[in-house]
Order: C-alpha cells, then structure tokens, then sequence
C-alpha cells in the first residue's frame, strides 16, 4: 500500500482524555437551569457530535425543553472555564514528535468549536507538530461528513489517497468512509457501543504510540 502523508486525527478521545472537563461544562450548565446533573460516563455517551447536540442530549435526558439557543451561551461559557483541562493520553505527544520528523503532516478535525482547540492544543505541547485544523464551525459541514477531512487534505496538498484518519467513535469511522481513507481506531476513547473490530479499519491499537508500526507509517522510509 501506498505511504501516507498526512494522518487527521480526532481531539477528544483520541489525543486527549477531556471526559471529565466536558461533563463539568455540562453539569455547571444543568445547575444554572436548576435540573439534575449526571456522572461522567453517562455524559461520555453523549460525547462526539458538537456542542450544541450534547447539550441538547443532556437537556432532553434532564427532561428540559428549554430552547438550546437560550441555553448555549451559558454553556459555552463553562466549556471556556474548563477546555485547557483535557489531558493528552499516554504517548501521543511523543508520537506525533516522532510523526512529524519522518516527514509526514499532521491534523486535526474534531467537531469541538474551533476557539476551544487551538490553545487545547497549544497547551499540551501539540500544536508545534500540528499543520490543520478543523472544528465544528469551521465549515458548513462536520464529521460525520467527510468534507473536513478532504478539506485538510487539500489544505495539506495530499491526495486522499496518501491520507489516514485516526479516531475513536462512529462520527470518525463515517467521515473516513465518506471521504474515501481508512482509518485506524484507538480502543481507549469514547466509542460508546461501537465494535472496533468489526468497521473495516486499517488498525485498532491500544496505545498511541502503537501508530508508529502501523503499515503506511511506519519510520523505514520517508514521506513524500
């Protein structure tokens, strides 16, 4: 198979472990509207869409029918306070490093806004490796469309077919799908009820530096 040139990878998940900030978001903004708030992993399961779709989740499973605009605002807010929390998982720092000195360009598309991935980004030492970005508002279309991937694509000056996508839920797998590359799966994000194993992915691995070895990637040549 041909050598990959640029591998996108998702945000939330994937690069970073940010459960936790983005239920703190959730759950400030369920106090200010006086209704129940929820444990971690069930705010996980929302996880992966947008903003406005969790918090639309959270509002609905709260039994609220507010109207999401009212309620956006203040949620966005919150998201601001806690968005630098995110954790970069074990390894992926040292692997993006060691992705970038072999030549390959590296990207990311998440359907977090935009404003919150940068200084995520910046501040767990990623953004020196990091040569796109997409975020949910970035463009009419998000994952799961496989616009924002072609987008980094031609952005990047790589043909689709020199393109990897890396995530850990359903959104990523059909936002590969739609954009014609395959996609390597990590084990250890967010993939609710998703079979790893059974969408066709290139890889399922269980640790980011596990990427290294993964045919297309790996460091015995270099990229074009």
């Amino acid at each position: 198979m041909s050598s990959f040139s640029l591998v996108i990878f998702d945000l939330d998940g994937t690069l970073v472990d940010s459960a936790a900030d983005i239920a703190d978001a959730v759950n400030r903004t369920l106090r200010d509207w006086k209704l129940p708030t929820y444990d971690v992993p069930t705010i996980t399961g929302w996880v992966g869409e947008g903003s406005r779709k969790l918090i639309t989740y959270a509002f609905q499973h709260a039994g609220s029918d507010a109207d999401i605009d009212d309620v956006m605002p203040g949620f966005l807010g919150h998201y601001a306070e806690t968005a630098l929390d995110g954790i970069a998982y074990e390894g992926v720092v040292d692997t993006l490093e060691a992705l970038h000195e072999r030549g390959i360009k590296l990207a990311v598309c998440t359907n977090k806004n935009e404003e919150f991935v940068r200084p995520l980004l910046e501040a767990r030492g990623m953004m020196r490796y990091i040569d796109g970005i997409v975020g949910g508002n970035t463009l009419p279309e998000r994952k799961p469309s496989g616009v924002p991937l072609k987008h980094l694509a031609t952005v990047a000056g790589v043909s689709l077919d020199r393109v990897v996508m890396v995530g850990d839920s359903e959104s990523d797998v059909l936002a590969a799908h739609d954009a014609g590359v395959p996609v390597v799966m990590v084990s250890y994000g967010y993939h609710k009820s998703l079979d790893l194993h059974g969408v066709g992915a290139l890889a399922v691995i269980d640790r980011m530096p596990a990427l290294l070895d993964v045919p297309g990637l790996r460091g015995d040549r270099r990229s074009a």
